[in-house]
């Protein structure tokens, strides 16, 4: 709900926030306050606002009638550059023949209308209004000496408490002006001491926390590459000394950049959207242009339920595909077990072991096309090899759909091999010079997807594929960042280039979304390198690293669950060891672990004992048992130290899985305690392992256990239950847990109905 409360202060409000703004004498937009809902904004106001009797000293103040204004030291809802604010612009423009910086942009107007505004400009994604309650604000800025106009929307989501914030700008001058950054949110606070939470990492190791106390000078947390977020994901938090939280996004899959600055006067200046290193726009007479949409939350009660409420946001609000709100399958893929070998029989026989293990589909990955024998060739010759699979791909599917299996492919469509009829053919196709002068990534390199006839080449290449296999789930990779920016068709300039690729890529994808409603898109790049908002509006999930290591995923899976719900999280069961750590991880524990999202398997079931299909076909009966609490429940990390605890709970807390994962055996341990804060005070509970199955081989050192209380749910979640000992080098007892290094327990605890 928007309130005007006057011509100048406008009062937005979900169910559990307020958000306000004043507009100064001056034209300026101030930042009044953003936090807890008050119950009357319009008395607060007069309290919190700002009063300005002195200015600070060497403070330049921007309208000589008002000399105790200084920009530089104002809660703004912009900042912009030429005019006595020196923090991190909100907004900066090069105007004119010799490319002026200042601007003096000066409220002209507001607008309240119902429901959302649509992006114009550029096929950007943005938020949805499932429930028919947004109300969306329109507040006007114009700088009427250099002819450019500036509008801050914000639109309302009432019940999922989440404020969407966006900027546009519009040359309305005869010259030509170059937007050098527009960013898509900006807070002010008055206040010191707070922290940054943040999601960073690489390769291998994405989602990797960080909590940065923020401290006088800036602190920046960006992606300076083509996708989003395997270095510096677009969500993060911000906790006050209070214990407060904002929880933030951007829904964009491009280069961006978060800037928090504590200034000299004591204040925490925010800025977030595009990254202006990577950005530059021209703007020709009466053209405009839109950014990308900012997401905000807050909860007074701290980064759990921040958290909670953005997630819920993002399911509700962003999330759209026909699965959106159906369980995902659980798949099948080839990678682990066939790599490049991939073969029509060895298809067979893994489609024939999935269906035994109780999979819904089978994902066949990279190698099934062209020449494909490694990573050196055939990316973009789409179309089966024969040699490996010379039945053809129809009736590869054929046969896999009549084993009632969904049946998927990989693509990488972005990319193209040197070695390929593609480059042969379409040498124009490529970013840069040429494929002999480019910097190289992963032996390959990039289609320009920001050209029309390379568009319409991937939408139909994949819609007609997927019509002829009837291709049931896609998985969209990527894997390189773009380098040389030569010749690029149709761009006025290089710094267009990132932002026009990224609404480019949402454009091919929403196609072909819409073109196969009912075909289950995830994507991934390198694993978690687009893991963002954007991606979640045109697909359903997406892939947080290409490591398969159980381990290294508990903490990305933990920490991506900070900003991020469930049901988008992709894990996976794979070998052990792992082929990239070689860590070894006992098969139960591969699985507790990837349970917690959506799951799937890459594992050989051709080799396995009768005893192991039993038990990976039990662990996919008991997913599917609690698929719907395990994708929608409420994720909670209890702990985090050599003890990983986990909780998921249903909305009544009737059920809770709790995942308890041990990572280093320790000697000389004695009782232990299990405390489960999401407990309901009010019930009795049953408390039992899921059976803690492990290969004959290793039965003498881990035999079955089993652990069975019943316990009031006040003693629950404040006094816990003390659990069996387990071994620790100080003797064997009959009944004790055995945990190794890595191993795990899954909890299942249930109301007791009387």
């Amino acid at each position: 709900m928007i309130e005007v409360l006057s011509k100048s202060i406008f009062h937005l409000q979900t169910d559990n926030t307020s958000y306000i703004i004043r507009i100064l004498e001056t034209g300026h937009a101030e930042h009044i306050y953003y936090g807890k809902r008050l119950r009357d904004a319009a008395a607060a106001v007069p309290a919190l606002g700002e009063k300005r009797y002195a200015r600070p000293g060497m403070g330049t103040y921007t309208d000589r009638n008002f000399t105790t204004l200084v920009l530089d030291d104002a809660k703004l809802e912009f900042s912009s550059e030429g005019r006595g604010d020196y923090r991190t612009p909100f907004i900066a423009i090069s105007a004119g023949n010799d490319g002026e910086r200042t601007l003096d942009l000066k409220y002209a107007g507001s607008n309240v209308s119902k429901g959302i505004k649509e992006i114009k400009s550029r096929p950007l994604p943005q938020a949805k209004d499932p429930y028919n309650e947004a109300e969306t604000l329109d507040l006007v800025f114009i700088d009427s000496e250099r002819h450019i106009e500036l509008t801050l929307t914000y639109t309302v989501f009432p019940s999922t408490d989440a404020i969407i914030r966006r900027a546009a700008v519009k040359n309305t001058s005869e010259e030509q002006v170059t937007i050098r950054a527009l960013a898509s949110a900006q807070l002010d606070f008055r206040e010191t001491g707070m922290k940054a939470i943040t999601l960073s990492g690489t390769w291998g190791r994405e989602f990797e926390k960080n909590e940065t106390p923020l401290s006088t000078g800036t602190f920046v947390s960006e992606s300076r590459r083509l996708g989003s977020s395997a270095e510096a994901n677009p969500g993060f938090m911000l906790l006050k000394r209070d214990g407060s939280c904002y929880a933030l996004n951007l829904i964009y899959s491009g280069p961006h950049r978060m800037s928090a600055s504590v200034t000299e006067h004591g204040m925490t200046h925010i800025v977030w959207g595009i990254n202006p290193d990577m950005f530059s726009w021209v703007l020709k007479s009466g053209e405009s242009f839109e950014g990308p949409e900012a997401v905000m939350t807050f909860s007074e009660n701290g980064p759990e339920e921040a958290g909670d409420r953005i997630k819920h946001f993002i399911t509700s609000s962003i999330l759209r595909s026909s699965w959106k709100d159906r369980m995902r399958p659980v798949m099948l893929d080839t990678w682990e077990v066939l790599r490049f070998g991939t073969t029509e029989n060895r298809i067979e026989e893994l489609a024939k072991g999935a269906l035994s293990m109780g999979c819904e589909g089978v994902l066949i990955n990279d190698g099934w096309f062209g020449a494909r024998s490694n990573d050196r060739t055939s990316l973009g010759d789409w179309h089966v090899n024969t040699q490996k699979i010379p039945s053809g791909l129809t009736e590869l599917a054929d046969s896999i759909h009549r084993k009632g299996l969904l049946f998927g492919l990989w693509f990488e469509p972005e990319a193209i091999s040197s070695r390929s009829m593609l480059c042969k053919g379409h040498p124009e196709w490529i970013i840069g010079r040429s494929c002999e002068t480019n910097a190289e990534g992963r032996h390959e390199e990039l289609l320009d997807i920001t050209r029309y006839d390379v568009q319409d080449w991937i939408v139909s290449t994949i819609v007609r594929l997927a019509e002829l296999v009837r291709l049931d789930y896609l998985r969209w990779d990527m894997n390189r960042h773009y380098s040389d920016l030569y010749t690029l068709t149709g761009i006025r300039d290089y710094g267009m280039y990132a932002h026009e690729y990224a609404s480019a890529l949402y454009k091919i994808l929403s196609e072909i979304g819409r073109r196969c409603p009912e075909m289950y898109i995830e994507t991934s790049a390198s694993g978690g390198s687009r893991f963002d908002l954007g991606m979640l509006s045109v697909s359903g999930s997406i892939t947080p690293s290409c490591l398969s290591d159980p381990i290294e995923r508990a903490r990305m899976i933990a920490n991506a669950s900070l900003m991020y719900p469930q049901s988008v999280i992709g894990t996976i069961v794979a070998p052990s060891p792992n082929a990239a750590t070689r860590r070894i991880v006992d098969r139960e524990t591969r699985f507790n672990i990837a349970a917690f999202g959506v799951l799937s398997y890459s594992m050989d079931p051709s080799s396995f004992s009768r005893s192991e299909m039993k038990a990976f076909r039990e662990q996919t009966e008991f997913y599917k048992g609690f698929r719907l609490l395990l994708e929608t429940g409420r994720f909670r990390v209890v702990e985090n130290g050599n003890r990983l605890i986990w909780t998921v709970s249903n909305e009544d807390r009737s059920t809770i899985l709790m995942l308890y994962l041990q990572k280093r055996i320790r000697p000389n341990t004695t009782a232990e305690r299990l405390i489960v804060p999401d407990a309901n005070e009010s019930y009795d509970y049953r408390v039992f392992s899921r059976s803690h199955m492990v290969p004959e081989r290793e039965s003498y050192a881990y035999p079955e256990e089993s652990e069975c209380y019943e316990i009031p749910g006040d003693a629950l979640r404040w006094g816990g239950i003390s659990m069996v000992e387990q071994l620790s080098g100080i003797g064997h007892h009959e009944g004790m847990r055995m945990l190794g290094d890595y191993s795990s327990r899954l909890y299942i605890i249930r109301r007791i109905e009387k």
